[in-house]
């Protein structure tokens, strides 16, 4: 719930419920042939070191019936007290995850290291912005990739916040 659809190009919001139990599942519901982006903002914490950060995406998909491979990309800018909102994101980085099995829940591999783009300080608001490849040859799931959320993983140079 903490990502936003962007107004130009952005997922379709989807909302899910399992059959038996009736778990209900909110989640970004990403093309199969354009290239749609989301993002959510984090101010991250003092104890963050500055420096590269990881991500996992956590995903599912609808009924298909062959080629399950999904491509996700994110990259990320830092933005300091009284730095203008309107500035570009750095490089990205992809994991790439096969699915399978309908409504399963999936959890790709860690991306390689991001380099946040600005001059990332403590205290710094960071934007994310999070996509689907489709271009990509190993993107190949005819279906929407439904994202379910992304793990964001950050090194630490301190012990606490304090």
């Amino acid at each position: 719930s903490a990502m936003i659809p962007r107004t130009t190009n952005g997922p379709a919001n989807g909302t899910l419920e399992m059959t038996t139990n009736k778990n209900m599942v909110k989640t970004l519901d990403f093309d199969a042939t354009t290239q749609e982006f989301a993002q959510f903002d984090i101010r991250m914490p003092k104890s963050w070191n500055e420096s590269t950060v990881t991500f996992i995406p956590v995903w599912s998909h609808p009924a298909t019936a062959t080629n399950f491979g999904v491509v996700w990309g994110l990259d990320a800018v830092a933005v300091s007290d009284d730095d203008a909102l309107d500035v570009a994101f750095g490089s990205e980085q992809t994991s790439t995850d096969t699915g399978g099995t309908t409504d399963d829940l999936y959890q790709g591999p860690e991306s390689a290291a991001i380099t946040i783009s600005g001059t990332p300080a403590t205290g710094d608001y960071v934007m994310y912005r999070i996509h689907r490849d489709p271009a990509d040859g190993s993107d190949n799931l005819a279906v929407d990739a439904r994202l379910h959320g992304v793990l964001l993983l950050i090194t630490n140079d301190a012990g606490n916040d304090s």
